[in-house]
């Protein structure tokens, strides 16, 4: 195992630089963080969550209930927030208005909170694949580029996306599982071991897909990290 969230130099000199100025949300002065330490506290951080799903548990206990009957296809789930405001608006600003720097932002606190939690981290990162016409229209796939940001990445696409599904937050959890049957396919023999990473996991519908996927092409060791997690 590698611990990518630990990687040195170049992205985070390169980063420091980048959010030198005021705070992201009350303009007070920071030195090159991009929130002050009231705002970056009052982030909704995810502290009690179950293990394998990431769902927030009140309870303490380790697993929740879901997954103790039925155990998703992914071996750890790590969600850094609640997907709440704050967490919210700089996703949105960076996923559906290209605000790279909130992008970035993103990436740095979730390297740094992942790096003190000594997060560990099986395999290259494999960010949610998107399909061609969808990434064209956008412009950038937002996971691949929060995956390039924290750490090593598979060197060539492993999956593809080769349907164009509708958007998930239209449809409900049933719906979502349906929508995306037959969505991902290899291009090559996964490694042994990844780790998936995407912005936000509702029903986990789609890393539950993808995970599947590399299951069945050989993939023995699956964990994923996500920016932040539903309630």
């Amino acid at each position: 195992m590698i611990s990518s969230w630990q990687h040195p130099g170049l992205l985070a000199r390169a980063l420091d630089t980048l959010f030198s100025g005021h705070c992201r949300f009350c303009s007070a002065p920071v030195n090159g963080d991009g929130l002050c330490a009231g705002c970056h506290e009052d982030l909704p951080w995810m502290t009690a969550s179950c293990r394998r799903c990431g769902l927030p548990l009140a309870s303490g206990a380790p697993v929740c209930a879901a997954c103790l009957s039925h155990p998703p296809p992914f071996d750890h789930t790590v969600a850094l927030w609640r997907y709440e405001e704050g967490i919210e608006t700089l996703i949105r600003r960076f996923k559906l208005h290209g605000d790279l720097a909130a992008g970035r932002l993103l990436a740095r606190l979730a390297a740094r909170e992942l790096g003190a939690r000594q997060t560990p981290c099986p395999g290259p990162l494999v960010a949610m694949p998107m399909h061609h016409r969808r990434r064209r229209h956008r412009g950038f796939n937002q996971s691949a580029l929060i995956a390039s940001w924290l750490g090593p990445v598979v060197k060539k696409p492993l999956v593809i996306r080769h349907r164009d599904t509708p958007p998930q937050r239209r449809l409900d959890a049933e719906g979502r599982c349906h929508n995306l049957k037959g969505a991902f396919r290899l291009r090559r023999r996964p490694p042994a071991a990844v780790t998936l990473v995407d912005d936000v996991m509702t029903t986990g519908a789609s890393l539950t897909e993808l995970a599947h996927c590399l299951r069945a092409g050989g993939c023995r060791r699956i964990d994923v990290v996500v920016l932040a997690r539903t309630i």
